[in-house]
């Protein structure tokens, strides 16, 4: 019995020989040419200056559409039964995607954000609710890997990074800060507003252009509140805390008792 198992298999291999070689040689064709797209993709992605990171990939999805229609082609020529297994790989695909909607999310909101590019690698971004700010070192498909300003790596979710706010702080190479102030009625404001811009002229990570400015921007029943707002590169990140001291020394030196909670400066004249 064995003898004819071997026997039919013998006839089987020599009557399929051609089919084997000619799928053996179209898997060989597809893998060859899926390598050559991939690299045709990015070459030319960076001969004109394209993103490289949505074309890379752009170029995997090609490089395995190629692999998926060249193999699907060679079992065919040897008679392998590709739609029955189809089939049952459908029915598997929809259970195994029921189980994996949190990576798909991933994947797709990682699609979407290279389409978009809302930033790239490198850029200073916050994201939230809640808040969250940090520099962007990597960008995949299902995750986006950020460095916060105390020095700790971040792996975010993409779903949790696109389906929220998003600000890019590197997008534009400048950013405002603001710092509110509030004078009692009995100090004089052009006094006030000229002691700020002085301390901010004084600070070299403050810029000439945009100039900074110091206006009223309202008037309460206990004291006027003005905005003092200076501009600077976005990559100097202390600058906000840097001026607040030195505020407060330039006051203490004028005769003024301050207090800096965390949103404003009140100025308040020792008795």
């Amino acid at each position: 019995m064995v003898d004819s198992y071997v026997d039919q298999l013998w006839d089987w291999l020599i009557s399929s020989l051609a089919d084997l070689v000619l799928g053996l040689l179209i898997a060989l064709a597809s893998w060859l040419a899926s390598r050559w797209v991939k690299r045709l993709v990015s070459r030319t992605a960076k001969r004109l200056g394209w993103d490289e990171i949505l074309w890379g990939y752009f170029g995997t999805v090609l490089r395995y559409l190629t692999l998926i229609v060249g193999w699907v082609s060679a079992l065919k020529k040897i008679g392998f039964p590709v739609e029955a297994v189809l089939t049952t790989f459908g029915i598997s695909g929809i259970i195994i995607g029921l189980g994996a909607r949190r990576s798909i999310a991933n994947y797709f909101s990682g699609l979407m954000m290279l389409a978009a590019r809302p930033f790239k690698q490198g850029d200073l971004i916050e994201f939230g609710p809640p808040p969250q700010i940090g520099r962007v070192t990597e960008v995949k498909m299902t995750y986006t890997g950020l460095v916060t300003l105390d020095n700790v790596r971040l792996v975010v979710p993409n779903m949790v990074i696109w389906r929220n706010k998003i600000v890019n702080f590197s997008s534009l190479g400048q950013r405002a800060i603001r710092i509110p102030i509030a004078v009692p009625y009995d100090v004089d404001v052009d006094w006030v507003a000229d002691l700020a811009l002085d301390v901010l002229a004084q600070h070299d990570q403050v810029l000439d252009d945009p100039a900074p400015s110091c206006t009223v921007s309202e008037v309460t029943a206990e004291d006027v509140k003005m905005m003092l707002v200076a501009w600077s590169d976005v990559d100097d990140m202390n600058i906000f805390g840097e001026v607040v001291i030195r505020m407060r020394t330039a006051f203490e030196t004028a005769g003024l008792a301050v207090t800096v909670p965390a949103a404003a400066i009140d100025l308040k004249r020792e008795e």
